[in-house]
């Protein structure tokens, strides 16, 4: 580190790292989708199948559900702080992938299938396979972002992992919105319950042999070696390294404000399609119309990213979904007005799609920084603290959806008053402008890409230092022993 504590310009382009293979890029993302699989079942149909399938009162179902996410928010940073302080003879991170991925999907597999048990019975067995489901959930990404600044040094590679990344994850989403109706329903011959056991156990195969695959191929290259006599941080050390980093606290707020903001839309999504605009089947039609800019926007990234850096390409985004987010107060409930939410909600996905490959670079960059900055390696740790986000802004974000339901009148089934559908438009589109404006942040988010490669510089430089100076006294013990 600089003695003023400023990063020095890069002496080494980001040619002189090794690029990373086509089958390292797939085995870096290819989680996603498994990943978001899993947790778009847990949000959209866990619900469902509880009070259909398992007849499970929706009061206790509603309990449970608070009560494990409680606990799911709390228990990543802890478990993100004990991957950091453990490392295998296979790598620090890696073997996670197998660890997390084999009972992650057993437990979503044993989730999904109804118990021959009475009615005592299932509720003790939801309660045991929920609590282990959702755990494995909130936790399963936190090694594939750790990882990465382990893996690859080269900004122009985190760009393209955040850039596949989004598409794979897009793809998992895909799969749960479209295809798991006809799928359950196919599989289970007319014995729905049984088709979710069947459709979640082929699940729980395919996530099975991803995690064995990433597990085989990810190869982690930037890891400094401990002395034996080496302690590892503390939980406060690794809280004040993380949250004394302002570039980490402008991450996580810009990311809490953008899931409340997309987590309380999606709230109430439902309710303003079926009575704004009377028309339910505009759930999925909306879900293929923003697929489409959002992977054109994907697709375009990388150029959009080099002409105007990773800062700008996020920050464009942000203003451009909180300038549109107005324009719902004053469309009509009409096909006027439907033609108008169309388009922004095109052009929004559009900018949104620009940035998010930037968003997945940004991680990797903070989390050098802490590293540069305070010498402390805390891949896992900091990237728990994305679960941790979006667990608790799903929370907030649902109680505020529900509230503000409950404070413009909305009564189900019934033809909605003027004031209720003045409401719709405030929570489906002003609300979370507002909440969302707190993402604005990003325009001080100045750790520039020259920083970014100087810093990775100086991190290898450290590394190879402290290896060689390992080895030697390795080395040195090895002849005294031999000695004696």
């Amino acid at each position: 580190m600089a003695a003023n504590g400023e990063v020095q310009p890069a002496s080494n382009s980001n040619n002189e790292y090794p690029r990373l293979k086509a089958s390292e890029k797939l085995a870096l993302v290819i989680g996603n989708t498994p990943n978001t699989f899993h947790y778009q079942m847990i949000q959209m149909y866990l619900l469902f199948f509880y009070t259909d399938y398992m007849k499970i009162n929706p009061a206790f179902v509603a309990s449970l559900f608070l009560v494990v996410r409680v606990f799911d928010a709390l228990f990543a940073p802890v478990f993100g702080a004990l991957v950091d302080k453990m490392k295998t003879p296979w790598g620090k991170y890696t073997p996670w992938f197998v660890i997390l991925g084999i009972p992650f999907a057993i437990s979503g597999w044993l989730t999904f299938t109804v118990p021959d048990l009475n009615e005592t019975g299932k509720l003790i067995y939801a309660v045991v396979t929920y609590f282990l489901y959702s755990t494995f959930a909130s936790i399963i990404t936190i090694p594939g972002n750790a990882v990465v600044p382990t893996v690859t040094k080269r900004i122009e590679d985190r760009i393209t992992i955040g850039q596949f990344s989004f598409l794979f994850i897009m793809l998992g989403a895909l799969v749960v919105q479209v295809g798991i109706v006809p799928l359950y329903k196919a599989l289970g011959g007319g014995n729905d319950a049984k088709g979710f056991s069947v459709l979640m156990l082929v699940a729980a195969v395919a996530t099975i042999m991803i995690s064995l695959y990433q597990s085989y191929t990810i190869k982690e290259k930037y890891i400094v070696a401990k002395r034996k006599d080496e302690k590892s941080p503390s939980f406060t050390q690794m809280l004040s390294a993380t949250f004394t980093n302002k570039y980490a606290i402008i991450l996580y707020i810009y990311m809490f404000a953008s899931a409340i903001s997309s987590g309380l839309r999606s709230g109430v999504q439902i309710h303003f399609y079926k009575y704004f605009f009377h028309n339910e089947a505009l759930m999925s039609i909306m879900g293929i119309v923003v697929l489409i800019p959002t992977l054109i926007g994907v697709a375009f990234s990388q150029r959009v990213i080099r002409r105007f850096g990773l800062k700008n390409t996020v920050l464009a985004g942000v203003i451009v979904n909180l300038a549109l987010c107005p324009v719902m107060l004053f469309i009509p409930a009409n096909n006027t007005g439907l033609a108008i939410h169309i388009a922004i909600s095109v052009i929004g996905s559009l900018f949104g799609g620009f940035g998010s490959s930037a968003q997945g670079a940004l991680m990797p960059a903070v989390i050098d920084y802490t590293e540069w900055k305070s010498g402390l390696n805390l891949n896992a740790f900091m990237s728990s603290f994305n679960g941790f986000i979006q667990t608790f802004a799903t929370a907030i974000s649902g109680a505020i959806a529900a509230g503000a339901l409950n404070l413009i009148g909305y009564v189900p089934d019934v033809e909605q008053s003027s004031t209720t559908l003045f409401g719709f438009r405030v929570i489906f589109g002003v609300l979370p402008g507002i909440l969302g404006a707190f993402a604005i942040c990003i325009a001080w988010f100045d750790l520039t890409e020259e920083k970014q490669r100087a810093i990775s510089n100086e991190l290898i430089e450290r590394r190879n230092a402290a290896n060689a100076e390992l080895d030697s006294s390795n080395q040195e013990e090895k002849n005294t022993s031999e000695k004696k």
